[in-house]
């Protein structure tokens, strides 16, 4: 039941993209392909198809480093220093230059790519938090965060990663375990915080083709 919610919330967030999308941010415009990508993807039938050697371990971990790289690029995009951009994705080129070894010689191809994740996981957090640190001190003191489209879907992510995080500093000991628990934790967390996710994009696609209109009308 919460897996169709939130599949519908998908296709919702996704129409409102591309409702607003000529009139998006450029850096928004890449989270609106993200969401179709995502529907594709989590289609029932799809996912049948990618299930190889009865997992479907390494559809995910590609589905993760897609997922990367897209949320630095966006991070990297709404933080705006050029300086700390180049960092910014070096570090991002060496974590997934260990993601990809820790796939092939470590955790294997077969297997859910816990360390990768989670490592993922730290930098998105990072890049948010930092972002924080940068907009409450520069930001300009009219600013409504409530109305603030990079706000808004980074709290989002904030939201969708830590809880990510979670499930994968878990998910080795708890699968091992096989605790009942885990099937709780693996079916409800990461689909809720989908579902926030989701609901603040919906509110930030709105913002931004607000916010550019506005600008437009003003040159």
């Amino acid at each position: 039941m919460l897996f169709n919610i939130y599949y519908v919330s998908l296709i919702v967030t996704f129409a409102c993209g591309l409702y607003t999308y000529k009139s998006l941010n450029k850096n928004f415009k890449w989270l609106v392909l993200y969401m179709a990508f995502s529907i594709v993807y989590e289609c029932p039938l799809i996912e049948r198809w990618l299930i190889w050697n009865g997992t479907n371990a390494p559809g995910n971990n590609f589905v993760e480093i897609i997922e990367f790289c897209l949320f630095t690029y966006f991070m990297a995009s709404i933080i705006q220093k050029p300086t700390f951009k180049r960092n910014i994705y070096v570090i991002a080129s060496f974590i997934l230059l260990l993601s990809f070894t820790n796939m092939l010689f470590v955790q294997g191809f077969w297997k859910r790519n816990t360390i990768s994740g989670l490592s993922q996981c730290l930098f998105i957090l990072t890049l948010v938090c930092t972002y924080y640190y940068i907009l409450l001190n520069e930001a300009k003191e009219e600013i409504m965060l409530l109305k603030h489209p990079p706000f808004l879907a980074a709290t989002g992510l904030l939201f969708y990663i830590a809880s990510k995080s979670f499930f994968y500093s878990c998910f080795s000991y708890m699968a091992y375990k096989n605790n009942y628990h885990f099937y709780i934790l693996a079916g409800i967390i990461p689909s809720l915080a989908n579902l926030f996710l989701n609901f603040l994009l919906i509110v930030s696609f709105a913002y931004s083709s607000k916010t550019e209109k506005r600008s437009l009308q003003e040159q």
